[in-house]
């Protein structure tokens, strides 16, 4: 069991989940194969979100020895991050695949938990953030492939996140920064304003699977093989939402660990160009857009963590993003891409 006592009363079944007595009644329940083999449970935690969701690495020891799961108990009912994963999996992102996410196990309707296997492997960012840029090449590489083939062949279904639900997202975002005061209030505002100018002159684009929170953070890098877990936002939207997370993900890395925000902008590059080398096209006005509006999103999230210098740099870089790609629309330039960038 974990080392401390968990309480949360937002996760209704979760003292349910750390009673070994009870998860153990539900497993051998579930699992015909090896539940009635089953002699000792041990959990690790290894993320709470008050409110939302608890992560847990569950050992189960049978006769056979140990078997180690990822474990995520929610709030509400999440069968339908079960049922993805598992279509995700029979189209072609198998565990064994090349580009495969973890195998899921089972979902536990009355506990609300998921269960999937846990993958053992190195993760992405970790090799990114070696001082040796020279290092970090093949790991972002292999994210930007990954997820061009992901884009490519990932299920169509679930839920579709088009741009009006992420308009009324970002209005969301704007307001809880909208009352804060210099500068805060004035830099969030003018950074909607841009990004609801933008909008209706980015056209239409053809929408594919999309992870909702991809990074080099979600991703394994397994013996050759690429795996990518954290299914909780899949969905069905512009792929152009992916790719910006995830060069969004590099400024703040950067940030954090080389105090630039341009630190990582060489390893950026690296992963659009590995992407679109892959047959993907990337569409300028829409990942300018995109990143933009992650950054919005990012400042409401870090000053809610008191992370106000964090908050204000998002914004910038916001702001930043939206008059290049504005100034280079109006002059028609062709070749602006890379600009995002840098």
């Amino acid at each position: 069991m974990p080392s401390h006592v968990i309480t949360d009363p937002g996760i209704p079944t979760l003292p349910e989940i750390l009673d070994p007595v009870t998860l153990g009644t539900h497993l051998r329940q579930a699992l015909p194969t090896t539940g009635a083999a089953i002699q000792d449970i041990q959990l690790q935690l290894l993320k709470h979100h008050p409110g939302r969701r608890c992560t847990f690495e569950i050992a189960v020891r049978t006769v056979k020895g140990w078997e180690h799961l990822i474990g995520k108990v929610y709030a509400e009912d999440r069968s339908d991050v079960y049922r993805a994963m598992e279509e995700i999996s029979r189209g072609g992102f198998g565990p064994e695949a090349e580009f495969a996410i973890p195998r899921p196990v089972v979902y536990l309707a009355p506990l609300r938990l998921l269960l999937y296997e846990k993958a053992i492997g190195t993760r992405a960012k970790v090799l990114i953030l070696n001082p040796n840029r020279f290092d970090r090449v093949l790991p972002v590489a292999r994210c930007a492939l990954w997820l061009a083939r992901f884009h490519a062949l990932g299920p169509r279904s679930g839920r579709v996140v088009c741009l009006d639900d992420q308009l009324r997202f970002l209005e969301d975002c704007w307001r809880g920064l909208a009352d804060l005061g210099w500068p805060f209030a004035d830099k969030a505002s003018r950074l909607f304003e841009r990004l609801n100018a933008t909008a209706p002159r980015l056209g239409g684009i053809e929408m594919c699977a999309g992870h909702g929170r991809y990074s080099c953070g979600q991703v394994l890098l397994v013996e050759g093989r690429t795996v990518a877990f954290d299914w909780d936002t899949y969905r069905v939207t512009d792929p152009s939402c992916d790719v910006a997370r995830t060069l969004i993900d590099f400024t703040r890395l950067g940030l954090k660990h080389f105090a630039s925000i341009r630190a990582l902008d060489a390893v950026a590059d690296v992963f659009l160009k590995a992407y679109t080398a892959a047959g993907r096209m990337v569409v300028a006005t829409h990942l300018a857009f995109q990143k933009a509006a992650i950054c919005l999103e990012r400042a409401k999230r870090d000053f809610e963590k008191d992370a106000r210098e964090w908050a204000e740099a998002m914004l910038d870089e916001g702001l930043r993003i939206l008059k290049l790609a504005l100034f280079y629309m109006a002059t028609d330039c062709s070749e602006w891409l890379v600009s995002l960038l840098t």
